[in-house]
């Protein structure tokens, strides 16, 4: 198996936070019934719900660094429910949008009763979304989305350029989609928060790399200084699946940086006509991601790559920052060159048909992941339906996950790899108005 890489200590989500003491390493054999491999929020989500239903048994959770703090903490925090650009294949048809949207419909119910049961603070704003564009090539896309979501009557504003430019504080864009659905979120303290409402029945291990993994009747799991013994495994790594052998003809990762702003200072926040909290999804399916937090900072993500070693060290880091700082001077020109706190990098996990992973693999065997992009609420549902699966809890939530398309077939390496990157390349070029 590939060696997982270690994660930056740069996410600027994560050092917002109070540091938190890593729990031990695997460096013993240890029986279970129950093993999740992945402690980010799908793991989190899958743990949580196998300890509520079963709390006289032990759950053991492993993950290979620090447990949430992997791509759970490091995307943009977008909880979304309406959806335009899905990696680089969007759904066709309105039937199949309708469907999609009625589950993502229920991740954000899902996540929000979470936040409520466990008292989790992160930041949680009902603010919507804005989906805009700075090229006239791309208006149409958005004429025509606005069209799809008032046909499904999912509430929505198509907002030209004067009136955009008073919301979001920056003349740039010339068009936009205000949808209301969804949620803005720390999603690093969101992460933080599911790690910490485990009940004591979960056995947490962190810096643990699964070395290599049999299955069987019962799975043997080998660590470096150890090994699981288990009955039951889910395992939910997302864009490492292919890292771990599982569904190299299903899904890749792609490599994602982004940058986080001081808070700006009252002048700054004037030039911005003091507006309240946003975010921006690009029209542009390589476009830049943007948001103003509620503490007066602004994200930017405009760099998707593909990398063998799914890590930048930190001069590929600072290279990364240069871009992200270019993209958001050309909305915010006021800005100084020395306005970022922090750059990082993170995985995400796309299928060509903008499918997910959620199924039984093998006997005592599941495998969930693969969000394309929108894994904050998927994430955790998946992670608590796959658990339901496994202990036998059928239901109608899972029924809806499951009559998804599934994963579409991908060629194998280096035709993979090489087709990506020409597929990248061509959207970036697409793209380069709203970098």
């Amino acid at each position: 198996m590939k060696t997982l890489p270690n994660n930056d200590n740069s996410c600027g989500w994560i050092n917002l936070l109070s540091p938190r003491n890593a729990n031990p390493v695997i460096n013993e054999t240890i029986r279970t019934k129950w093993l999740v491999i992945g402690a980010g929020y799908s793991g989190l989500a899958t743990a949580l719900t196998l300890a509520e239903n079963h709390p006289e048994e032990t759950i053991l959770l492993v993950d290979a660094n620090k447990a949430g703090e992997g791509a759970s903490s490091r995307n943009s925090g977008y909880l979304v429910d309406s959806t335009l650009n899905d990696g680089h294949l969007s759904d066709t048809g309105l039937k199949a949008y309708k469907s999609k949207y009625e589950l993502n419909q229920l991740a954000v119910t899902c996540v929000k009763s979470i936040i409520s049961q466990y008292n989790i603070s992160c930041a949680w704003n009902e603010c919507g979304k804005f989906y805009s564009t700075a090229s006239s090539k791309i208006k149409d896309k958005l004429h025509k989305f606005h069209h799809l979501l008032s046909q499904l009557q999912i509430e929505n504003t198509l907002i030209e350029s004067d009136a955009l430019a008073d919301r979001l504080g920056t003349d740039f864009y010339k068009l936009a989609v205000k949808t209301q659905g969804g949620a803005m979120v720390q999603p690093a303290a969101l992460a933080r928060g599911l790690v910490n409402a485990l009940p004591k029945n979960v056995q947490l291990y962190e810096n643990s790399a699964v070395l290599s993994i049999t299955k069987g009747s019962p799975h043997k799991i080998v660590f470096k200084q150890g090994e699981i013994i288990a009955e039951k495994m889910i395992i939910a790594v997302n864009g490492f699946m292919p890292s771990l052998g599982l569904k190299k003809d299903r899904v890749f990762p792609l490599l994602l940086t982004a940058s986080l702003t001081r808070p700006f200072t009252l002048e700054e926040q004037q030039k911005m006509n003091d507006v309240d909290e946003w975010g921006v999804l690009s029209a542009n399916a390589m476009g830049a991601t943007i948001r103003y937090t509620n503490d007066k900072r602004i994200m930017i993500r405009n760099t998707v790559e593909v990398s063998s070693r799914l890590q930048l060290s930190s001069a590929q880091l600072a290279k990364r920052q240069i871009i992200h700082l270019q993209g958001l001077q050309k909305r915010f020109k006021f800005l100084p060159n020395d306005i970022f706190e922090s750059t990082w990098s993170g995985v995400t996990c796309i299928s060509a048909n903008n499918a997910n992973i959620f199924e039984q693999s093998h006997k005592n065997t599941w495998v969930i992941g693969c969000y394309n992009g929108g894994g904050i609420g998927l994430a955790i549902l998946f992670g608590q339906q796959i658990a339901h699966q496994a202990m036998e809890q059928h239901q109608a939530i899972a029924k809806k996950i499951t009559t998804r398309p599934h994963a579409a077939w991908l060629p194998p390496q280096p035709f993979l790899n090489l087709g990506i990157k020409m597929k990248l390349a061509k959207d970036r070029l697409g793209a380069t108005i709203d970098n």
